[in-house]
């Protein structure tokens, strides 16, 4: 395995060791982050951020936040090696390969956004396999009640803007599904957040800049 890739996750340091590639040799890395020992580097956050893996929209510092998340990567990547979740299937994992590679202007621009994180695509490919391997951990872990007809309807008045196209405001009955949905997810946000907060407290994390 590469040097950058050996260190991405937690499920990389576990796995067969293979050659060091050309593209990571040359790459000039450093420790960004140690998770419970686990190490994250400079390379890691940029290609999280390259190949858009993470979601650093709106952030302050797009690369702080990058680390941030990797850092909770790791906490759930080790859970989910302890439960061990269903492996995705192997078309699963190619649609969200796609899904990157649909980001670059064409092939060559793709691959050269992985010569410059010094990144193997058979690991890009690991990565996603193992971001699918955690979805599923925690869908199975957080599983959130759906909301009441008053959850809805309060949600409905209080986000009017949100529940609105040309000023014109829709009908509840038109958005409810949209409204359940964001219930849901915002409740599986905050229980998750308070999951990972209890980690973090767990573990041994040191971040460097």
């Amino acid at each position: 395995m590469s040097r950058r890739a050996s260190t991405a996750v937690i499920a990389w340091v576990l796995a067969a060791a293979h050659a060091p590639s050309a593209a990571s040799a040359e790459i000039i890395d450093r420790v960004r982050a140690t998770v419970g020992g686990h190490r994250i580097l400079a390379s890691d956050v940029a290609a999280a951020r390259t190949f858009g893996l993470v979601d650093v929209e709106g952030a302050a510092d797009p690369d702080a936040e990058a680390l941030s998340r990797l850092i909770d990567r790791v906490l759930v990547l080790t859970e989910v090696i302890r439960y061990a979740p269903p492996e995705p299937e192997d078309r699963a994992v190619t649609r969200e390969l796609e899904t990157v590679r649909a980001r670059f202007d064409g092939p060559d621009a793709f691959s050269a956004a992985l010569a410059r994180v010094g990144l193997e695509e058979t690991h890009l490919r690991e990565w996603l396999r193992q971001d699918l391997r955690a979805l599923a951990y925690l869908d199975q872990r957080f599983v959130v009640t759906q909301p009441s007809e008053e959850e809805i309807a309060a949600a409905y008045g209080r986000d009017a803007a949100r529940w609105a196209r040309q000023g014109a405001r829709l009908p509840l009955e038109d958005v409810r599904p949209a409204i359940v949905r964001a219930l849901v997810s915002e409740r599986r946000a905050a229980r998750v957040e308070e999951w990972l907060s209890g980690l973090r407290r767990r573990t041994a994390i040191v971040t460097r800049p």
